[in-house]
């Protein structure tokens, strides 16, 4: 899964050099960050056939990495280690959810081509939620595309912006 208010022709060129061979969701609105709480990407939810998750990990996953392709495909062969299975809770903390409230407003604002109010109803949402780094890329990326879209995205200026 992907978050990109811009939509997925932003994220498809990524997917497509990296030959991924899997379908990949584009969660423009950030429905799911709501549901399940997180406030960055990368996450990875391995859910079952009757839509039980049963391996939650989030930050860092990443499928081109070895171990993680492996455990990927040892477990969609049918290999469940049983603590893999992870209780996932229904997170509605009052701050995320206004948070991200703003950011659907503001996504619905830029899709209507206001992309001033949009990044001003995003920087309300990290006004409730500062540390909501889903909204923050999502203002970085208007602001500074060639960070973004332009080849390899630029983590380590994504880092010195959070930490700097």
């Amino acid at each position: 899964m992907a978050i990109d208010a811009q939509g997925a022709d932003k994220v498809r060129p990524y997917i497509e050099n990296d030959e991924a061979q899997f379908t990949t969701m584009v969660d423009e609105a950030n429905l799911l960050g709501d549901l399940y709480g997180f406030k960055a990407i990368p996450n990875g939810y391995l859910i079952d056939e009757h839509g039980v998750i049963r391996h939650k990990k989030l930050g860092g996953f990443d499928i081109r990495r070895r171990e993680t392709t492996e455990f990927v495909e040892k477990w969609a062969a049918g290999s469940s280690p049983s603590e893999s299975l992870i209780e996932v809770e229904h997170f509605m903390d009052t701050e995320h959810s206004e948070a991200n409230t703003l950011f659907r407003q503001g996504v619905a604002l830029y899709r209507d081509g206001n992309i001033n109010e949009a990044l001003s109803c995003w920087r309300e949402g990290l006004e409730v939620e500062p540390d909501n780094l889903i909204i923050r890329k999502q203002v970085w990326a208007i602001e500074n595309p060639e960070r973004f879209y332009d080849g390899e995205i630029d983590y380590g200026w994504q880092l010195e912006q959070t930490c700097g």
